[in-house]
C-alpha cells in the first residue's frame, strides 16, 4: 500500500469554488478537508462576456484563502483549474494572472474535452474497471466521455449546465428542441443505450439526495447510488413542479443549490429519454479526483480501491495488523464456496474488523457501521457496504434478530444477511487467539456437517477454553441458520 503525499485540488467552476485536500492510500484517497464557496461565475461569463473587476477580486480572495489553508497543512502540491467558466470569460487570463501574482501558482484552464477526460478518470478511481457512459454536469457546461477498458474515449462538453439553460431560455421558444438538439451533437444514442450510464456533478447528486428522502433510502452516502430511470423520473417531475422551491427547508440542500434543480432535472429527463438510459449511478467522484488518478502508475491503477482502503485503516488502527491475513486463510472454510466478489468484500473485512478495539463495548458496533456507512472508502456497490458493515457488526455483539429486521440491512438480501452472520462470527472466533505471534497456523479449523470444529496442537492447547467454547456455539448456530440443503457437503452457497 502507498501513501498519497497529500495533495490539494482547487477547482474554479461556474457555480462554486471548492477546495479538497486528499490523504490517505494512493488508490483509494480519503478526504482530509473539503471547503466550497458557491460563486456564480458562469452567470457573467456565458457568451462569452467579461468578469467585473469585483468579481475578479473576490475569487482572488477566496483562492489565496485557499492557498494559505493548503501551505498551512504543509501539502506537498496544490493543483488549481478552471472550468466553463474561465473558458468562456474574455479575460480570464486576468483573473489567472492575478492569481498567478498572488499565489506563486498557475491555474490550468481546461478544455472541455479535457473535462470530460478528467471526470471520467474520476470514475475509475472509484469504479475499478467501470464501462460505460459518464456525464458530469457542472453549473454551465455538461461532458460526456465513453469508458471502455479503462481507456476513455469519445469526450465532448455542450453549454447545457443548469446556468446557461436559465440564459438560454430566455433565448429559444423551444429550449426543449434545442436541448435535444445540442445534446445528440455531443454523444451517440447508441453508444450510451444498454450501457452503465455514470452521473457526476453537485446538482445530480442533489437529485439523488432528494430521490433518498422520497424513497425513505435508508443509506445516505452519494457515491454508488443505483436507480432505474423510470423510478427517477416521478422525482425529476416533483423538482420541476412550480412549488419545488418554498419547500427549501424540507430538503437540507442550500438554496443555491435547489435553485438549479428544475433545470438539472429537465436536463435529466431528456438525457433518459433520448439516450434511453435504464439505470443511473450517481458518483461522489469526478474531475478533481480524475486528477489523481491522472498520476497514478499503471501498477497502483490495477490495485482494488475498498482492499488499500481496508489495508490503511488496518495499519492506522488495528491493535495486530499483521494477524488479517492469516485470519482470512484461516476462515477460508467458511467462504470457499461463495463468488469471487463476495471473497473481496470478506477479505476487506478482515482488516477492519479490529479497528473498534478502542470504542468501549457498547459503542464498537457504531463505529464500524459509521466508517463503512459514512466514509467516502470507494471501490463498493451500495449492497456491498451494507454486507461489510454487517459483518463488522456481527464480529461484535450484534444480536441477528435485530440487524435482520433493522431496514437499513434489508438492502441486501436474508441470504446475504444470514453470509454476513457466519463470517462475522468466524472473525469473532478468531479475535480470541489474536497477539504478536500467529497461532491460528496452530489451530486446525474444520467443517464437519453443519458444525465447526478446532484441534488445537499440543503447544497451543491451553489457549482453549470457555470464551473460545462459547464463541464456536454461536459460529455453530450461525451456520445452522444459513447452511442450505448442501450442508452435508460441508458448503453453502449465495444464491
Amino acid at each position: 500500500m502507498k501513501i498519497l503525499k497529500r495533495i490539494g485540488i482547487i477547482d474554479i467552476g461556474s457555480n462554486s469554488i471548492r477546495l479538497v485536500v486528499f490523504d490517505g492510500p494512493k488508490r483509494s484517497p480519503l478526504y482530509l478537508y473539503n471547503e466550497k464557496v458557491f460563486f456564480r461565475l458562469g452567470m457573467q461569463s456565458f457568451g462569452g462576456k467579461p468578469f467585473d473587476t469585483d468579481t475578479i477580486e473576490a475569487v482572488s480572495r477566496i483562492i489565496n484563502r485557499y492557498v494559505a489553508i493548503c501551505r498551512n497543512m504543509e501539502i506537498t502540491k496544490i493543483i488549481m483549474f478552471g472550468t466553463s467558466a474561465l473558458r468562456e470569460a474574455s479575460n480570464s487570463d486576468v483573473l489567472v494572472e492575478l492569481v498567478r501574482k498572488k499565489t506563486n501558482i498557475g491555474v490550468d484552464v481546461i478544455s472541455g474535452k479535457k473535462e470530460a477526460f478528467y471526470a471520467a478518470q474520476g470514475i475509475l478511481l472509484g469504479f475499478p474497471s467501470a464501462k460505460g457512459v459518464i456525464c458530469d454536469l457542472g453549473g454551465n457546461s455538461v461532458e460526456f466521455a465513453y469508458i471502455r477498458k479503462n481507456v476513455v474515449t469519445e469526450c465532448n462538453s455542450v453549454l447545457l449546465g443548469p446556468l446557461s439553460i436559465k440564459k438560454l431560455g430566455r433565448e429559444f421558444e423551444n429550449l426543449d428542441s434545442y436541448m435535444r438538439k445540442q445534446l445528440l451533437s455531443v454523444i451517440n444514442a447508441n453508444t450510451a443505450k444498454d450501457n452503465p450510464f455514470f452521473l457526476i456533478g453537485g446538482s445530480w447528486r442533489a437529485i439523488a439526495k432528494i430521490h433518498m428522502q422520497r424513497i425513505k433510502y435508508p443509506l445516505k452516502i452519494i457515491q454508488g447510488y443505483k436507480v432505474e430511470s423510470k423510478k427517477l423520473k416521478k422525482t425529476l417531475a416533483f423538482i420541476r413542479d412550480s412549488s419545488f422551491l418554498n419547500k427549501y427547508d424540507q430538503m437540507n440542500i442550500s438554496l443555491e443549490r435547489l435553485e438549479l434543480l428544475p433545470p438539472s432535472a429537465r436536463l435529466l429527463e431528456i438525457i433518459i429519454d433520448e439516450l434511453q438510459v435504464k439505470e443511473l449511478t450517481f458518483s461522489s467522484f469526478g474531475v478533481r479526483e480524475g486528477f489523481i488518478y491522472q498520476d497514478l502508475s499503471e501498477v497502483e491503477k490495477r490495485k482494488d480501491p475498498l482492499i488499500e482502503a481496508a489495508k490503511f485503516f488496518q495499519k492506522k488502527e488495528s491493535r495486530f495488523p499483521e494477524m488479517s491475513k492469516h485470519t482470512f486463510n484461516w476462515i477460508s472454510p467458511l467462504y470457499k464456496n461463495l463468488p469471487r466478489k463476495t471473497k473481496r468484500v470478506i477479505l476487506a473485512a478482515t482488516k477492519l474488523h479490529d479497528i473498534a478495539w478502542i470504542a468501549h463495548p457498547d459503542y464498537k458496533t457504531e463505529m464500524c457501521l459509521e466508517l463503512v456507512t459514512r466514509s467516502n472508502i470507494s471501490g463498493l456497490s451500495h449492497k456491498e457496504r451494507v454486507f461489510l458493515a454487517a459483518i463488522l457488526l456481527f464480529r461484535h455483539k450484534a444480536k441477528p434478530e435485530k440487524v435482520f429486521n433493522n431496514r437499513f440491512f434489508k438492502i441486501i438480501s436474508r441470504k446475504k444477511r444470514k453470509i454476513a452472520l457466519v463470517i462475522g462470527r468466524g472473525l469473532r472466533l478468531a479475535s480470541t487467539f489474536f497477539g504478536e505471534k500467529n497461532l491460528l497456523d496452530k489451530i486446525d479449523f474444520s467443517l464437519r456437517a453443519d458444525e465447526v470444529e478446532l484441534y488445537f496442537q499440543p503447544k497451543v492447547a491451553c489457549i482453549n477454553g470457555e470464551v473460545v467454547n462459547r464463541r464456536i456455539q454461536e459460529l455453530n448456530k450461525a451456520l445452522k441458520s444459513c447452511l442450505t440443503v448442501e450442508a452435508k457437503k460441508n458448503k453453502f452457497s449465495n444464491s
